[in-house]
């Protein structure tokens, strides 16, 4: 039995944007990136791509979905099938229609293992999902289904109640049927897209893009938005000082002095943190494939005393995986540091001399790693030799064979603890670098995937335990973000979470 949940008559129930006259929006955003949603690598990618192309539902201001190129949805009684009913009419940049076989064969060009997708694992929780990106059944097999042009049905291996977040990220997004398995298929000139805007032209090292008239939301208010590129990276506040730019991200160093400025400190604002920076291991090879000695590691670092050692004051110490900015009521994970248990472990795990265990190979590459290196030195008297490399070469060496030890940041890509278990600890995801599989620490997830609304908290407060006892990661620290904002820009609430959706923008009348 299928239940109706969400039904929306029109895009303006979602709080969007009023229609206002005025000059175009100049965003300090750095080289674009990639046009294909397929291919993302990063946050400045999501960025993009959610003003190029929709989905399903889309986020608010407060990380919570709303319908989108769905009208409303229905979900049956065991949480297992959705079925989304996608509005009358919709179109494509070019004009051409946008229908549900679109979204059914977007997703499936995702988990095409020949696409080489970057984010596929975000539709895991799809049924057969895992075994057509793994190359084992047909794309017919996969539980996405589209009986007619407005239907789309999703069968889904565990009930998740966080799906519609999922499909609320631009890795789901629709692309037009021109998407083949290559990243360069879209270009600027010949740009189709599904988002508020389009890539119009390249103006020097600025993407220029403009307002899509066929947006299913309609034409965003802002008819023009500049992603440039050819201002100093290094010295936003200069440029938004001289007029140059009206939105840019600020260091949390230059934060620090930002908001004591007469004329600047009104026009900073803060993001609620999605991103979080770890420490994780090789646990397919010795010594870390030992729990024992992996979580002695992790209990070795007072991360609230080495964190703003590490990464400044304005850095926070992190307890989990998960950012604060996304924990569900009940969910609790707290800073743990034992250096003496950690000791026990070590010798437990018949490591007693500690030269037994080698040389201990931390990449450093994404993180200031020396405060933990001299503690895991002087407190387990471990050898440690540190390693750094070109960010292009280190994330082949993620793929291929990483390191003891590697350091990564992530950025959650919907608001739920799911968007960090899931995509960095699944067995066989493509982000589990360390390899990481657990059969408990599966069941719980799925457990805590189906938990009702009031449940979901303590669901995932034990998976946080388990996995703090496991310690296939070290949570290591929450980034800040922090925003310039001219005067006059209106519906930028969404940097609140973090999320520049410029369709729901607009200047001041």
């Amino acid at each position: 039995m299928l239940t109706a949940v969400a039904l929306a008559l029109s895009i303006g129930a979602s709080g969007g944007p009023i229609r206002a006259a005025g000059p175009a929006l100049r965003y300090l955003a750095g080289p674009a990136g990639t046009l294909d949603p397929a291919y993302i690598s990063g946050a400045s990618d999501v960025q993009l791509l959610l003003q190029l192309y929709a989905g399903l539902t889309r986020l608010d201001e407060t990380g919570e979905p709303y319908p989108s190129l769905a009208e409303g949805w229905s979900i049956s009684d065991d949480g297992l099938t959705y079925e989304f009913q996608l509005r009358e009419g919709l179109e494509f940049s070019d004009g051409s229609p946008l229908v549900a076989e679109d979204v059914r064969r977007s997703w499936l060009r995702l988990l095409d293992p020949a696409t080489g997708a970057t984010a596929p694992d975000v539709l895991s929780v799809v049924d057969g999902a895992s075994a057509r990106l793994a190359g084992d059944i047909d794309e017919d097999e996969v539980g996405i289904t589209a009986p007619d042009d407005d239907t789309l049905i999703v069968r889904l291996r565990h009930s998740a109640s966080y799906f519609l977040d999922i499909v609320a990220t631009p890795a789901t997004f629709v692309v037009p049927a021109a998407a083949d398995a290559t990243p360069t298929w879209q270009t600027v000139p010949d740009f189709v897209g599904s988002g508020p805007y389009v890539a119009a032209e390249v103006d020097g090292l600025d993407l220029v893009l403009r307002a899509n008239e066929a947006y299913v939301a309609g034409a965003p208010p802002i008819d023009e938005i500049r992603w440039m590129a050819g201002v100093d990276l290094s010295d936003p506040v200069t440029a938004f000082s001289d007029g140059v730019i009206d939105l840019t991200q600020v260091s949390p160093g230059d934060a620090t002095w930002l908001e004591y400025d007469r004329e600047l400190g009104t026009r900073l604002n803060a993001a609620q943190p999605l991103t979080v920076s770890y420490f994780g291991f090789d646990t397919t090879r010795p010594p870390f494939d030992d729990a024992r000695v992996r979580l002695a590691f992790a209990l070795a670092l007072d991360r609230g005393e080495l964190v703003p050692l590490a990464d400044g004051t304005f850095a926070q110490a992190a307890a989990s995986l998960v950012p604060p900015a996304i924990w569900p009521d009940g969910f609790s994970p707290e800073l743990e540091a034992d250096p003496e248990r950690a000791r026990r472990l070590l010798d437990e795990a018949g490591f007693e001399d500690r030269s037994d265990l080698g040389t201990i190979v931390i990449n450093g590459s994404g993180l200031n790693v020396e405060p933990a290196a001299a503690v895991w030195r002087e407190e387990l008297g471990v050898d440690v030799a540190i390693e750094t490399m070109d960010f292009g070469n280190f994330l082949e060496v993620l793929e291929l064979r990483p390191p003891h030890l590697y350091t990564i940041n992530w950025i959650a890509d919907y608001t739920s603890p799911h968007a960090l278990y899931g995509l960095l600890l699944e067995p066989g995801a493509i982000s589990n670098y360390g390899d990481w599989r657990d059969e408990e620490f599966m069941r719980l997830l799925e457990s805590a995937a189906a938990a009702p609304e009031d449940e979901v908290g303590p669901a995932y407060d034990a998976v946080e335990a388990y996995v703090s006892e496991q310690a296939p990661v070290i949570p290591w620290s929450y980034d800040e973000t922090w925003w310039l904002v001219a005067d006059g820009l209106r519906g930028l609430g969404n940097l609140t979470i973090g999320l520049l959706d410029f369709g729901r923008v607009s200047w001041d009348p």
